[in-house]
């Protein structure tokens, strides 16, 4: 399980077959819009998919969403389809597209999703949203806005939180250690202590997610490809092999995991960036750990990434308007608040303000959504994620010997 997606290269060598079928399949698409009630022109009952991956905590409430949907649009009827994982997810999608059996809508991050725009997969909701007349007003401008492109909206907004970094308390008590870390020196010192011969002080994921959140704190950024080789960038890169070089630092496919939150779960690391989710996954899957949530260690300044979860409207919806209506109504209060309370900031603008009512436990991260910030990869996202995990996999896992700035240098040379 990763939450923001390692996609793999099916979905790449598949995009110019979808666009082609989708573009093809939509020639109809204008006639078989619903009216704001969802249905058709008939009056005819739309049936709607969403697809998402997720917790079964998720799943539980949107099919609690879709059981009561009919309430507010009678003539949607809404079924959702649950992926196993990230990569399932990614790597089915595009053959479902071309086949024309891919759900209406889905729930995705803003992680990568710019490349995806770019290529024509999402549907703007500008002219939707007017014929529906869903009230985009509830959400707060810097949701919407994150998912902007040439003035168009791309998204219905679900959530938005900043990365966080995961400490388990009674393994940091046990060590004798005081307070908690606030930066990555006082990370790395901590985490020699706290290394055993069968816990890892930290597990440091080789992943874009986590790695962004590394260079963010040394005030760097992926700058949508122009500064991949930035010095703050290589800085971060930099402590990261520092870490694993000490023996202190461990990724998740080292250990046979499938990502940082099991090796976390497991005990196998007493600290860990990531996000959110934990909360869900973590109540399931360790219920008696007791964890500890704070910001992202500074490396020389506060930075962290902003994750931004919306529902997109694919091209090959069948029905756009009720597919828009079906995306709007899992922003509902009710089912809003059930996120709330497993750890989702809500974007809606009255609710967000109860997030950290209902999770204080997530408290101490209140001040990272005012200088947390977008990801900002290049265009061409999912050829730069897959060459910085290689690289680094290579460098770490694979014995490489590359510096960190001979694996940015060469990364960056790719996207001039």
């Amino acid at each position: 399980m990763r939450r923001t997606g390692k996609l793999t290269a099916l979905l790449a060598l598949s995009l110019v077959l979808v666009i082609s079928l989708a573009a093809c399949g939509n020639k109809n698409n204008g006639n078989n819009q619903g009216s704001t009630n969802g249905g058709g022109a008939s009056n005819q009952k739309a049936t709607v998919t969403m697809g998402f991956w997720g917790t079964a905590q998720d799943l539980k409430i949107y099919q609690d969403a879709a059981n009561t949907i009919s309430e507010e649009y009678p003539n949607i009827e809404l079924k959702i389809k649950q992926y196993p994982s990230s990569d399932q997810f990614w790597n089915q999608l595009p053959g479902e597209i071309a086949a024309k059996v891919a759900p209406d809508f889905i729930k995705i991050s803003n992680e990568g999703s710019y490349e995806y725009i770019q290529k024509g997969l999402f549907t703007p909701l500008d002219d939707i949203v007017k014929s529906t007349g869903v009230d985009m007003n509830k959400f707060s401008p810097a949701s919407l806005n994150i998912w902007k492109v040439d003035e168009k909206l791309y998204a219905v907004p679900n959530s938005s939180s900043p990365g966080m970094f995961f400490i388990n308390e009674d393994m940091w008590k046990k060590a004798g250690l005081g307070e908690y870390p606030k930066t990555w020196d006082e990370v790395e010192t901590a985490a020699k202590k706290l290394t055993t011969k069968d816990v890892h002080g930290i597990t440091i994921n080789l992943d874009p997610y986590h790695i962004s959140n590394y260079i963010k704190s040394y005030g760097g950024g992926w700058g949508f490809g122009k500064t991949i080789n930035s010095p703050e960038n290589v800085k971060a890169l930099e402590k990261i092999f520092e870490m694993y070089k000490a023996g202190i630092a461990v990724t998740p496919k080292s250990l046979g995991f499938g990502w940082d939150g099991e090796v976390f779960s497991n005990g196998k690391s007493v600290m860990t960036t990531g996000g959110y989710w934990y909360k869900g996954f973590l109540k399931d899957a360790a219920p008696n750990l007791k964890y500890s949530v704070i910001p992202v260690p500074e490396g020389t300044v506060k930075g962290s990434t902003m994750i931004a979860d919306s529902y997109v409207v694919l091209k090959g919806a069948k029905n756009k308007d009720a597919a828009l209506q079906a995306a709007y109504y899992m922003t509902n209060e009710k089912t809003q608040s059930e996120f709330l309370k497993i750890g989702n900031n809500s974007a809606v603008e009255s609710l967000s303000a109860k997030f950290f009512e209902e999770n204080p436990d997530f408290k101490a991260v209140q001040p990272a959504m005012e200088y947390s910030t977008d990801f900002e990869y290049p265009a061409e996202s999912k050829k730069f994620k897959d060459e910085l995990v290689n690289q680094l996999e290579s460098a770490i896992l694979g014995g490489s010997n590359k510096s960190a700035q001979d694996i940015l240098d060469g990364i960056q040379a790719q996207f001039k």
